[in-house]
């Protein structure tokens, strides 16, 4: 079952960053990647990024590729919930598009998604635009295992 967005607000979530399904997820920075990364089976070395700036009207100038960005807005998965990060449809008829994970029962941060621009000529976004909706998925049953690993609390 989907959790509303009014059951959101008993969660601490302001009616401000709601949206229709969800919460509102805005871009705060954007990033490329300097070095390879590495999925081991018990470890995980994530590559170094470099922060890209943005003009003096706070807009990303992006050309065709691949960028890592980190959302505005501070999470809090219920324990008893999972939440998938959905590109916002205007994103997509601009030629790009956000991957994104699960996010977890109990994980609690700023997340980060991979952005991918399409377009030959690349796309203009400016700092706190709306690029996707958060939406919760309430589980049958409580978790069993509640998130705390590596990027729990992260910024």
């Amino acid at each position: 079952m989907i959790i509303p967005p009014q059951y959101l607000v008993n969660l601490g979530y302001s009616t401000e960053i709601l949206d229709c399904s969800g919460v509102k997820l805005t871009l705060d920075e954007v990033f490329t990647t300097e070095s390879e990364g590495f999925i081991d089976i018990d470890t995980k070395v994530i590559p170094h990024y470099k922060r890209l700036e943005h003009d003096s009207d706070g807009v990303y100038h992006l050309p065709q590729g691949s960028y890592v960005i980190r959302y505005r807005e501070y999470v809090k998965v219920p324990e008893d919930a999972i939440a998938l990060a959905i590109p916002r449809s205007s994103l997509i008829r601009s030629g790009s598009t956000l991957f994104t994970a699960v996010w977890d029962p109990g994980y609690e941060g700023r997340g980060y998604g991979l952005l991918v621009v399409y377009n030959s000529h690349g796309i203009r976004v400016r700092r706190g635009a709306q690029v996707a909706q958060l939406v919760f998925i309430k589980m049958m049953e409580r978790s069993v295992k509640v998130y705390r690993g590596t990027y729990f609390g992260e910024r």
